[in-house]
């Protein structure tokens, strides 16, 4: 699903008829900035599975102070974790700065992080219909000067979150138990 046919589908929901182009509609320009704003936050605002990636970042020449940074890929949207890839282990101990993660020693890292994704083709199902169902939200006040047909719309969206998180396309995050817990105890004895 194309760009163009994500806004046709949040019009249709708003009633209005659909475009052929962004340069041929009234609104086109609003609709693209729109669409554009609305897919990053989406993105950077749920771990997604289709837009999760790992790289291994680069160690910076710079450091921060006596410590050592690494940058964050150009296109992460969300940091999930930092992993040591010698330990394949996740780090806990680590700060970020601007887009550098910042560690007290020299170390191979990698990130897993949520991706600005370009290509339209490769979204889920669900996050199609959450992008149009929020895109909606916010065109209903332009295009219809309605508070309520905003709200049916922000609502929809949230349903349409939680069914994702529900069906795992948003990743859930599993807390991991420190070293020192009652588990690790347990086995000792």
């Amino acid at each position: 699903m194309s760009k163009i046919e994500i806004i046709n589908r949040a019009l249709l929901k708003l009633g209005e008829p659909p475009i052929s182009s962004l340069s041929d509609a009234a609104f086109g320009k609003s609709y693209e900035m729109i669409y554009d704003d609305v897919k990053k936050l989406l993105l950077s605002a749920y771990p997604w599975r289709f837009a999760t990636t790992i790289k291994q970042l680069a160690q910076q020449q710079e450091k921060f102070g006596k410590r050592y940074m690494y940058r964050l890929p150009f296109d992460c949207l969300l940091l999930l974790r930092v992993i040591d890839t010698d330990l394949a282990a996740s780090l806990s101990c680590y700060e970020l700065a601007g887009q550098s993660i910042v560690l007290e020693q020299q170390a191979v890292v990698a990130a897993e992080y949520v991706q600005n994704v370009d290509d339209d083709a490769t979204f889920s199902p669900l996050f199609r219909e959450a992008l149009a169902a929020k895109i909606a939200a916010e065109l209903a006040m332009r295009l219809k000067h309605s508070v309520n047909f905003k709200q049916v719309f922000e609502n929809e969206f949230y349903n349409l979150i939680l069914q994702a998180e529900l069906t795992n396309e948003i990743a859930k995050c599993v807390e991991q138990m420190p070293e020192n817990s009652w588990v690790s105890v347990r086995h000792t004895y």
